[in-house]
């Protein structure tokens, strides 16, 4: 199995005009980044460095990560950096927002399910049963000691922040650019855009239509906003016959069943861009609007069954 792009919202291409680009790859994506103006292209390396310093903190993949780490010492208060100890309070505060439907405590769910390695490694079917688990840990029974730097997870709880944070090294590159004003990051479909864009009118990007990743199922502009994607339809697998994918119910620690083939949202930033996406998408259209209303984001739903439900303010008109 070969790694694939999340479907997600992706960057309308704009090479004639843009005149500072770079491109690399970490967290298991292509991450992209681009400044209007040439005289800011200086200010990409520190914005790359980012991603590498976040993921080796991040990473559930990498054994010697700094999270990695923190899940082998559950049951053990452990000090650890400002940088995860921030993010665990990020991760924290959104599970509350969303009512525990963000649930970043779900790894042995994920690897239950067969997510127990790097995507691309991951076997495309295997003839045995996902594994079933009773583990119903949760971020809210995390303690956090502020004065020490320290975080205390319960015997046998494990954290999964792939998400969380992809969103927020997102947001954590655009503050290294915010002296260029007009620029993007784009870390495979987690996007920000600042500025008027190359016309003045905004960032053109194109959500990712889940049922044919080549197509565009919408077009928006951006202005000083963040768009991100949650979907079943890229990172997928058979386990005895039964379709797994990565986005785990905590409700029900198995791979969602709610009917949402996609879910794209646009809001403030990249971290809570990726994590509503996620959250709307485990609800299903009807409380994935409600949801979205009362945090004053904007929603596009692509159903499995065909049909197409943006939330009111939606900026842009979908195809079909």
């Amino acid at each position: 199995m070969t790694a694939q792009p999340r479907g997600s919202a992706l960057y309308e291409r704009f090479d004639p005009y843009l005149l500072g680009q770079r491109q690399f790859r970490a967290m298991n994506t292509t991450i992209q980044l681009y400044t209007r103006d040439v005289e800011d292209v200086g200010m990409l390396p520190a914005a790359e460095q980012v991603f590498h310093l976040m993921e080796a903190r991040l990473s559930r993949f990498l054994p010697d990560s700094e999270l990695s780490q923190f899940n082998e010492r559950s049951g053990q208060e452990v000090e650890i950096s400002p940088i995860l100890f921030d993010v665990l309070q990020r991760a924290a505060e959104l599970h509350r927002a969303t009512g525990g439907v963000f649930e970043p405590a779900v790894l042995t769910a994920l690897e239950a399910a067969g997510y127990d390695r790097s995507f691309e490694k991951v076997a495309p079917a295997e003839d045995s049963a996902p594994r079933e688990t009773d583990d119903r840990h949760s971020i809210a029974q995390l303690k956090a000691n502020h004065s020490r730097i320290t975080a205390t997870m319960p015997a046998g709880m494990r954290i999964d922040l792939g998400g969380i944070g992809k969103g927020y090294t997102v947001d954590a590159a655009c503050r290294m650019l915010e002296p260029a004003a007009n620029f993007v990051v784009n870390a495979g479909g987690d996007i920000f855009a600042s500025g008027e864009g190359p016309d003045g009118d905004g960032w053109l990007v194109s959500i990712t239509d889940p049922r044919a990743l080549d197509q565009s199922v919408c077009l928006v502009r951006l202005y000083d906003e963040a768009v991100a994607t949650s979907t079943t339809a890229v990172r997928r697998w058979q386990r005895g016959g039964r379709l797994q994918h990565h986005l785990i119910d905590p409700r029900t620690r198995r791979p969602s069943e709610s009917g949402v083939l996609s879910a794209s949202v646009i809001t403030g930033s990249a971290t809570e861009a990726d994590v509503f996406a996620k959250a709307a998408l485990l609800l299903g259209p009807e409380a994935g609007t409600d949801f979205l209303d009362r945090q004053e984001a904007h929603g596009l739903f692509v159903m499995e069954d065909g049909r197409i439900i943006a939330t009111e303010g939606w900026p842009g008109t979908p195809n079909g």
